[in-house]
């Protein structure tokens, strides 16, 4: 069967009037996402005559590499952005030499690529990303040319999937050439601003080496028009908004276990996650180690106050109430209001405090104010007790923390809870294969750094907490008379066909196709009721082909790379695989590249994240996909993860929370789906497909999973995405503990699993395995993939209702779709015309 054009708006490249509606929401996010880190007093800047030298500057990387790569019509880089905002760049000629610089350093990428690739070594190659090169000198003459006293120097670094950023190349820290070009700089300026353009946590050490540097500015990396926010930043147009997602330490060394971590410890195959539940700012307040930058943490133009105002308490919900006021006199501005929970320091130990709640003020003018609630559930702050595996609030204090990062807080009430008591009782998960002998607590008391003997404590009863309980057993297959239709017809070798996808290619039947999606379910089927749907890439924006040309027989081939590393590849196979827009009509899908999920996180803005995920569910519709690959939302354990840019933060909470903004707003949109990944554990690159993270229940529940359950509970949901790695012992896409026990049994969880891309098979995660243990798809699929379940299920080795119970779910998903109702309505038409 042909597959077909079955969107005709796809034909024109002219600019559609979608286009420049998520091109503005992706302006907004992109200016509430970068963090104004240093001020004194250098910024804002009145347009006029700049240096601007670095990495970043011309060449800005909107975002990291591999899946999460997005094809744009044209993304704004640091350099155009401030052109356009009235900005004359006075060092064009250094600008020039450097762009010379990095052709020629890619020219030699390339020949090393294309050797590799001859060695099958690809793999390896795309989990190294082309470096920017660091650029020549800055020297006096270019000073002198520049004929400004102001300077913007953007360092710039790119990292991707399959690998972990080296400490050893500089990827995580200045080099000595950007060193010796920035005290140069600071040296001979007198306003000197340094931009940071990388997705993740930076080395920023050098602060204390080079003096007269007077800003820095987090620009991590944000998608498509990221330069022209950032020059209406610098120009005072508006206020900087952002908050850290991460703690930034002084240097690599203070974070826990850090030379332990991934390829730094010579062990690649297992990962020992000892620190516990101490990540990120839970360990550098509970151990009292200075960060360089709290988590929470940002400046703007304005200054705010942040009054409490009133707290409740009714039934387990507590609220605070809390006055905002801008007490600037110049600046309009947003705030970011943070409330902490320091629990009971007995029984088991805790962290100094963790996030509860948070929430973004409006835009207040100089002198304005607004009250702000920030809420949360009182079990939401539970510790899970591993000896009876129940979630137990401790009797004791509760301390709430109210400010505007995690080191820049007030205690403004204690929530006295009169005794113990187990708001969730859970089975155990995950049982550990290796002991993991985590560190020692640190010394806490209830108390802790509390000065105000009149704190307002407020008590509340163990009777106004409800106790949750689970039952444990195979869910029911679904059903509804949509689903069923289609279920009753097929075989259970046909089931087969239904729980794995179209294979790395595509397959060859399709209804439907959305050129350059990450893959398809299978069009194997369409004619017993079930057509294909697509599956597109994530998390900055949809990962698809830009143009397409249309073959003679109806299939569709590429103009461009998908992926940035193919570009690489030698020029013969470039010919063979792509098409020729000259001789052949073109099918064009131009994305919005969105800020990195990284920077979308900095925002602290659910209402702006919601925004995003309907502007891609907008997408979506447009080009027919029915499963968006994202959001992405592993914590930050190490900022050396080399896909930490895709991810939001190295808090549970906070990463929860705005993906559960991201899948309301993409679900919003009728038969579009969201699908969180990577469950769970996807917190290294390097090995990911045979690392072992082991990691002891409680870490796991209260740090690697929260995220996700808010994200199924909260923002509901409909597909997850399982690891490539194995949590202590099993891969996850195996782990009946994860996919059965907790997200549907625990968690309430109605969608579909899927794999990641050849999680399954040979050295890796077993095929019947992952549906026995409730992974519903496996991806990319394929007849290998399909004959060796069918080969299974003859041999009795797999079980049928269990491959049923998958194939329920992955039915039920496509005839929820768009693209299932313009297949019936194609069906009644062809019934209509015999």
């Amino acid at each position: 069967m042909k597959m077909k054009i079955r969107n005709k708006t796809a034909f024109t490249d002219e600019v559609t009037p979608l286009e420049k509606e998520n091109a503005q929401v992706s302006y907004e996010a992109a200016l509430e996402g970068i963090v104004l880190m240093e001020n004194d007093g250098t910024l804002p800047l009145k347009p006029g005559k700049v240096a601007l030298y670095g990495a970043g500057a011309g060449m800005t990387i909107k975002g990291g590499t591999g899946s999460g790569e997005v094809n744009e019509r044209h993304a704004v880089s640091i350099l155009e952005g401030m052109e356009e905002a009235g900005f004359t760049v006075t060092t064009k000629r250094w600008l020039k030499g450097y762009e010379e610089e990095y052709k020629k350093g890619e020219e030699a990428y390339a020949a090393e690529f294309r050797r590799r690739m001859m060695k099958l070594d690809i793999v390896n190659m795309m989990g190294t990303p082309y470096q920017y090169p660091f650029g020549q000198p800055v020297t006096i003459e270019d000073v002198q040319d520049s004929d400004t006293d102001t300077c913007i120097y953007v360092v710039a670094r790119q990292a991707g999937e399959s690998a972990d950023r080296k400490l050893k190349n500089f990827e995580y820290s200045l080099s000595d050439e950007e060193k010796a070009n920035l005290a140069m700089c600071a040296a001979n300026y007198e306003k000197m601003i340094v931009v940071i353009n990388v997705g993740a946590v930076f080395d920023m050490s050098f602060l204390d080496e080079i003096a007269g540097i007077g800003a820095v500015v987090y620009y991590a990396q944000q998608g498509m028009t990221g330069g022209k926010a950032f020059a209406d930043l610098i120009s005072g147009k508006v206020s900087p908004s952002a908050k850290t997602v991460d703690t930034w330490p002084k240097k690599y060394e203070d974070i826990p276990f850090a030379m332990d971590y991934s390829y730094l410890n010579g062990d690649v195959d297992e990962e020992y996650y000892r620190e516990g539940i101490y990540v990120g700012y839970r360990y550098f307040d509970s151990y009292d180690v200075e960060p360089r930058y709290p988590f929470g943490y940002g400046l703007s133009y304005t200054d705010f106050s942040v009054e409490n105002e009133n707290v409740l308490v009714d039934g387990a919900k507590v609220t605070v109430t809390a006055k905002v006021t801008n007490t600037g006199d110049t600046y309009a501005g947003k705030e970011v209001v943070q409330l902490y929970v320091s629990c009971p320091q007995t029984g088991m130990a805790k962290e100094y405090q963790k996030l509860a709640a948070f929430v973004k003020t409006d835009e207040l003018k100089p002198g304005e104010c607004e009250t702000v609630s920030l809420a949360f559930d009182i079990q939401d702050v539970a510790s899970y007790r591993e000896d009876d595996a129940a979630f137990v609030l401790e009797k004791g204090d509760y301390i709430l923390r109210l400010g505007t990062s995690s080191r820049d807080t007030s205690a403004v009430a204690a929530v006295v809870l009169d005794d113990d008591i187990v708001t969730e009782q859970c089975a155990h998960i995950c049982p550990v294969v290796y002991t993991v002998k985590e560190m020692e607590a640190p010394m806490l008391t209830d108390t802790h750094d509390i000065q105000d003997t009149d704190l307002e404590r407020i008590p509340l009863k163990t009777a106004d907490i409800a106790t949750a309980g689970h039952q444990y057993a195979e869910p029911e297959i679904y059903s509804s008379p949509v689903t069923d239709a289609v279920l009753n017809v097929l075989s259970d070798e046909e089931l087969c066909d239904v729980v794995t996808g179209a294979g790395a290619s595509g397959g060859g039947s399709k209804f439907f196709e959305a050129p350059g999606s990450a893959g398809y379910t299978t069009g194997e089927l369409i004619g017993k009721g079930l057509p294909n749907v697509c599956l597109a890439d994530g998390p900055a924006g949809l990962r698809l082909q830009k143009t397409s040309v249309v073959m003679r027989n109806g299939r569709l081939k590429g103009v461009e790379p998908m992926l940035s590393a193919m570009n690489y590849i030698p020029d013969f196979m470039k010919k063979f695989a792509l098409g020729n827009p000259e001789k052949r009509p073109c099918v064009y899908q131009f994305a919005t590249s969105f800020p990195v999920g990284l920077a979308l996180a900095q925002s602290w803005n659910t209402a702006l994240v919601e925004r995003v995920g309907e502007a891609v569910g907008k997408e979506m519709e447009r080009y027919g996909v029915t499963y968006w690959l994202a959001p992405g939302m592993n914590i930050h354990r190490n900022p050396l993860c080399g896909r930490n840019f895709e991810y939001y933060s190295e808090d549970p909470l906070l990463t929860g929370k705005i993906a559960a903004a991201m899948s309301r707003g993409v679900q919003s949109r009728r038969g579009c789906y969201v699908t969180i990944k990577h469950f769970c554990c996807n917190n290294q690159e390097d090995n990911r497909n045979h690392t072992n993270a082991n990691v002891n229940e409680r870490a796991l529940r209260e740090i690697y999973l929260r995220g996700f359950r808010i994200a199924v509970q909260e923002g509901h949901a409909k597909a997850v995405m399982t690891s490539y790695n194995k949590v202590n012992g099993i891969y996850t896409n195996n782990s009946y503990d994860l996919l059965t026990k907790v997200l549907r049994n625990e968690w309430g969880f109605d969608g579909i699993v899927m794999t990641d891309w050849f999680a399954t098979g040979k050295g890796v995660g077993s095929h019947s395995d992952a549906i026995e243990a409730g992974n519903d798809l496996i991806m990319p699929g394929g007849k290998s993939a399909a004959g060796e379940l069918k080969k299974k299920l003859r041999t009795g080795e797999l079980d049928t209702k269990a491959l049923k119970r998958c194939a329920a779910n992955v039915i039920r998903g496509i005839t929820g779709s768009r693209i299932y109702q313009a297949y019936r309505k194609m069906e009644k038409k062809n019934v209509s015309d015999e």
